[in-house]
């Protein structure tokens, strides 16, 4: 829930950048999802170039031919498999806002 406190603030920032409020708090939204979703990948990188992998379906095909041990790769294989769900949530999230948003406003 909003308080009047914050909705006072966000209304005047947003007057302040020459933006209707509402404009206002939908860009802010895409861009902390965005922003979200940057920090998802970099740990999907981070963990799949452990691993000398370029996606899941890489990751897997190591782990089963045994060029990568099974532990910790199969725990690191579901946590890049639950970051990918995350950013697909995002990626869904970022164009319902859009679609919100209507055309020109992004």
């Amino acid at each position: 829930m909003i308080t009047a406190e914050l909705h006072k603030r966000v209304e005047k920032i947003a007057h302040n950048v020459g933006m209707e409020e509402d404009i206002f708090v939908l860009k802010a939204s895409i861009s902390y999802l965005a922003e979200k979703k940057r920090a998802y990948l970099k740990e999907r990188f981070e963990i799949l170039s452990r691993y000398g992998a370029g996606s899941v379906a890489d990751l897997q095909e190591k782990i089963k031919k045994g060029t990568v041990p099974e532990h910790p790769a199969w725990e690191d294989l579901i946590e890049v498999e639950n970051i990918e769900a995350e950013v697909r949530e995002m990626d869904d999230a970022i164009r319902d806002l859009q679609k919100t948003a209507g055309p020109g406003s992004h």
